[in-house]
């Protein structure tokens, strides 16, 4: 008696798919950015200004920064590190140099293992200056851990984020600085200020604000001497035991520390105790997320437009009643605006129309900064403005009585305000001077525009990085600028409807009120007093909008942004003239002033210029694309054993660049068995242009497993029939060239041609004792099927908008469409289409698939290509046990094997996703490091080949007909920290008309 039933069982060998991950959101480089290398004695700048003054300037910059953290960290730079600047954010997240995608709130990322700091220009020099500072430091923590013979550069994982991330904030940025002051005023009159275990478990705390004070107060409390040792303890042990080392303090007794200093600097203020909101609160964590962000207000007053991730998982734009603050409609999702790249949310506002009937925002579209002109009432974009003459603009400004948009628009590091004609789509630069000007805002009879200026107006070098408001008329003829506050931020100017008043937010208390400026005699009045502030995500963006007498803003409060609104007259019976012309800097220090020196505050508040650079130590070089080492991991060796015996088990991958990622060099090598089961992968892939090229060598052993029921003859001439195992092993080496080309973030066509040599190993485990369980030592050699050589081409259409939630997609769609033909010696194609819809029914998501993959041709059913098996947990769970199946030719209640495998597979799911552990405004069970979700699924499908055909029945008790098979149950999925997906489920298979026992089971991928 042959085969009664076959098993078809991957155990795997995985590699690294260079070419085309199966689905996953694209990176597209819509621009080949012609780079230039400029050198310093301690830096390499990759460039593409055409202005040099910008280059040098940058330069220096650098330089200082270096001299700066130098004398804290005692580091030196014994390579040159380094810098690739972009000139605007839209080109930055085109970068190659950082394989990650880059969000809009990323303002600089620096790689570990070359030290690259990447990063664009910002609106502002002091922006771009602040950045800059602050990657140069995360370039000299990654040099100390790498040249410290005690620790190595993966010893960053033992230090927190806030530790990392605040020291960068605190060596950029001193002791002074009023928006992290504004976070931890909200969190100590909220009794919410966290201890620094909760500040390393949970996400709530920005590791940017609470690590900066951390920082400010270790080096007021101990000395800045203590930053690098404290910093190098926490990467050797952990912060837990470096601070017990360093500080002879457990970390619950600093915290308690900690907290109590500022609380007695920070909250000293009768206004901390005194103070109350005006206005209603209309958007916040009840109606609305946390989060709540750049409201704008229509002119009409009926509607408002602000930002939020109410629907948790991204950051969109809503529509909403601007009296009761009702949601009216969601007006952008990445899911519902896919072919838009993202969206610009951090440090712009959006714009109305005069008759309350359009709306302006920018967005990132094809590597441009795009201003999307929305159609409240049709909900849908009726026109897009680009201004290539400029790298980015921001900050649109709908004029009030003409069809012109001013915006804040960049080039060459140097922003200007532009007004756009949408009638005869002229642009002008009313500004057109060296200063950097921002957040444009129209006068109400549309004859002047205010706006941000850096320009210093006073002598004093500590009001280098004070911003003042500025008024120009609409054709630039008339320019006046206001010496607001010296030395402070003061910014978001806001036009009421009297036509000598400015609004507009400053720091010059040490906090973040609204103020009232008075045009006609340059009078200014406080109009609220609150210990926080009015403010955005930083202190940059939009929290003012006016219409009539109406005001909206966005205040932090208790670590949430919630919009308020109020009317000006309600607003200004609190106003206090204000005398005092100067910005108060020691009311914005985080920590009192030490009587230890400090290193950094003496750098920042003379703004030092390193001594011994040489004007020939700065000049221009060639590039030269050598490849060094990206990334090493999976790094493991050691013995496997399971059912099937014992084995060697090990595997390392590599990844190699040259310095700006245009060129990539991956390589891998694994093995998972015995020695035939070792394989090996090289690949090159170039992403000069914005089609991608690539090819691979490969050597890719595939174990299959085939269970048969044999009648071996016995000594008394009789028969016994026993069971044993097919072990069938496809060796693949194949050379593949391959090219994949993006349209945007969601879609991409792939194309590769290979030539692959197929060859087969079979080995049969005699007299096993079960299904489940294998002890037989008895293994014998089998024939196997000749090998082959073939041709393959192949192509593919993606897309994938799809959300991803705690541990599976929660929103849009996937669709995946892919065809291969062998071209000799295997007459076959292949079909895979694979959809998947993802509807989000806050805080539970439905998800639905549709699988097909279908091996067609004369060779399609050839021995020499392993069968599908649809039992796959894969596919549909609950049926890869053994000891479940029968033979339905002869017991009509149970199912062979033979329903199960094929070469062509239809597949159907369905589930219903719960959040079960993580976030508490979504999980059933509060978490703030263990991400799990529950799935309710049902799922079917049908297998069959050529010597089979599938029928629509229930039952059956032919061999040659295939019947649905189905199972539903649950599964539950666990987000191991971002590095794999678990899931565990419990099926209950349905075949021939009847629920049999549930089955265990185990997924390693993420929820499909």
């Amino acid at each position: 008696m042959r085969i009664i039933f076959t098993i078809s069982l991957l155990v795997g060998w995985s590699v690294f798919s260079l070419h085309a991950q199966y689905f996953g959101q694209n990176k597209p480089s819509y621009d080949d950015f012609d780079f230039q290398l400029y050198k310093t004695p301690n830096f390499e700048l990759y460039h593409y200004f055409k202005d040099d003054e910008q280059i040098e300037q940058l330069a220096r910059q650098a330089e200082k920064w270096y001299f700066y953290h130098q004398q804290v960290l005692l580091d030196t730079f014994h390579v040159k590190s380094p810098i690739i600047f972009y000139s605007n954010h839209a080109d930055f997240q085109q970068t190659t140099a950082v394989s990650s995608r880059i969000d809009v709130g990323t303002g600089g990322v620096t790689e570990g293992m070359k030290r690259r700091v990447v990063m664009p220009v910002n609106y502002t020099r002091q922006q771009t200056d602040h950045v800059l500072g602050h990657e140069l430091v995360h370039a000299f923590q990654y040099h100390m851990l790498t040249h410290d013979e005690e620790i190595n550069l993966m010893a960053i994982n033992n230090v927190p984020l806030w530790m990392i991330e605040g020291m960068a904030e605190y060596l950029s940025l001193g002791s002074t600085n009023s928006h992290t002051a504004l976070w931890m005023r909200d969190a100590l009159i909220n009794n919410n200020f966290p201890t620094l275990e909760q500040m390393t478990r949970s996400y709530r705390y920005s590791p940017y604000r609470y690590g900066h004070a951390f920082w400010a107060f270790i080096a007021y409390q101990y000395g800045e001497q203590y930053i690098p040792r404290l910093f190098k303890a926490a990467a050797r042990d952990g912060y837990e035991q470096a601070i017990g080392d360093v500080l002879m303090l457990s970390d619950d007794s600093l915290s308690v520390i900690w907290q109590n200093a500022l609380k007695d600097h920070l909250l000293s203020s009768s206004i901390d105790s005194t103070f109350s909101i005006i206005g209603d609160r209309i958007i916040s964590k009840k109606n609305s997320g946390r989060y709540n962000l750049n409201p704008a207000l229509s002119p009409n007053g009926k509607y408002l437009v602000y930002l939020s991730e109410r629907d948790l998982y991204d950051i969109d734009l809503f529509l909403a009643d601007a009296k009761t603050g009702e949601l009216v409609s969601r007006l952008y999702t990445a899911t519902s605006h896919d072919e838009i790249d993202a969206l610009n949310y951090l440090e712009t506002a959006g714009s109305w129309s005069a008759d309350s009937r359009y709306f302006a925002f920018i967005a990132f579209k094809q590597g441009q900064a795009t201003c999307q002109i929305f159609d409240v009432k049709k909900k849908s974009t009726v026109q897009e403005i680009t201004i290539d003459d400029y790298d980015e603009i921001c900050w649109p400004a709908w004029s009030p009585t003409d069809n012109v948009i001013a915006f804040s628009a960049l080039k060459e590091g140097v922003s200007d305000i532009v007004t756009y004609n949408l009638d005869d789509l002229s642009v002008e630069n009313i500004t057109n001077n060296s200063f950097s000007c921002i957040q444009p805002t129209w006068t109400n009879d549309g004859r002047f525009i205010y706006y941000v200026s850096d320009k210093n107006l006073s002598n004093k070098t500590d009001y280098k990085n004070g911003l003042n408001i500025a008024r120009i008329s609409a054709d630039g003829d008339q320019h006046y600028f206001f010496p607001t506050f010296n030395g402070a931020k003061n910014l978001n100017p806001t036009t009421t409807q009297h036509h000598n008043e400015v609004l507009f937010l400053s720091n010059r208390d040490g906090r973040r009120n609204l103020y009232l400026l008075n045009t006609s005699d340059g009078s200014y009045k406080q109009i609220t007093q609150y210990p926080t502030g009015i403010t955005g995500m930083t202190d940059y963006s939009p929290a003012l909008s006016t219409s009539g007498d109406t005001l909206l803003y966005t205040m932090l409060w208790n670590g949430e942004y919630t919009i308020y609104r109020s009317s000006l007259d309600q607003l200004k019976q609190n106003a206090l003239p204000v005398s005092d012309n100067e910005y108060n800097m020691s009311a914005s220090r985080i920590v009192p002033y030490s009587s230890i020196p400090s290193q950094i505050e003496t750098n920042l508040y003379f703004n030092r210029q390193p001594y011994s650079l040489k004007a020939d130590s700065f000049f221009t070089d060639e590039i030269r694309n050598n490849f060094k080492l990206d990334y090493i991991g999976n790094a493991s060796a050691g013995v496997m054993t399971g059912r099937f015996g014992t084995g060697m088990a090990g595997s390392i991958e590599a990844m190699f660049s040259d310095i700006l990622g245009k060129n990539m060099l991956y390589t891998a090598l694994s093995i998972n068995g015995e020695i035939y089961d070792f394989g090996g992968q090289i690949a090159y892939i170039n992403q000069r242009k914005r089609v991608k090229v690539g090819v691979a060598l490969s050597h890719i052993p595939y174990r299959t497993g085939t269970y048969q029921y044999e009648m071996d003859s016995l000594a008394d001439g009789s028969t016994a029939r026993t069971l044993n195992y097919l072990y069938r092993r496809t060796f693949e080496d194949k050379l593949s060239v391959f090219t994949f080309i993006p349209i945007n973030k969601t879609r991409r066509f792939e194309l590769g041609a290979s030539y692959a040599f197929y060859n087969y190993r079979i080995e049969k485990i005699k007299n096993i004792n079960s299904f489940s369980q294998i002890y037989s030592s008895e293994k014998e050699k089998m024939p196997a099927p000749d090998g082959f050589s073939t041709a393959i081409l192949d192509a593919a259409f993606v897309i994938d908008n799809a959300k991803m939630g705690l541990a599976s997609p929660v929103e849009g769609k996937r669709l995946r469409i892919q065809m291969e033909h062998y071209l000799h010696k295997m007459q076959m194609q292949t079909l895979l289409v694979d959809f998947r819809r993802y509807f989000f029914v806050k805080p539970y998501s439905i998800a639905f698939r549709l699988y097909h993959y279908g091996r067609y041709g004369k060779d399609s059913d050839s021995d020499r290509m392993s069968e599908l098996f649809l039992g796959s947990p894969w596919f549909v769970r609950g049926y890869e046990m053994g000891n479940l199946y029968g033979d339905e030719s002869v017991d009509a209640n149970t199912i062979s094997m033979n329903q199960l495998i094929g070469t062509r597979l239809l597949v159907s799911n369905i589930e219903w996703r719960i959040p079960f552990t993580g976030p508490k405004e979504i999980a059933w069970f509060s978490s703030n490091f263990l991400f799990s979700e529950l799935a309710l699924f049902v799922d079917a499908g049908v297998s069959w080949n050529k010597n089979s055909y599938p029928v629509a029945r229930l039952t059956t008790n032919n061999l040659s007909q295939r019947i649905p098979v189905f199972s539903g149950g649950l599964a539950y999925r666990i987000n191991l920290f971002g590095a794999m997906i678990l899931e565990p489920y419990y099926g209950f298979p349905f075949h021939q008309n009847r629920i049999k026992k549930g089955e265990f089971g185990i997924n390693i991928f993420a929820g499909w």
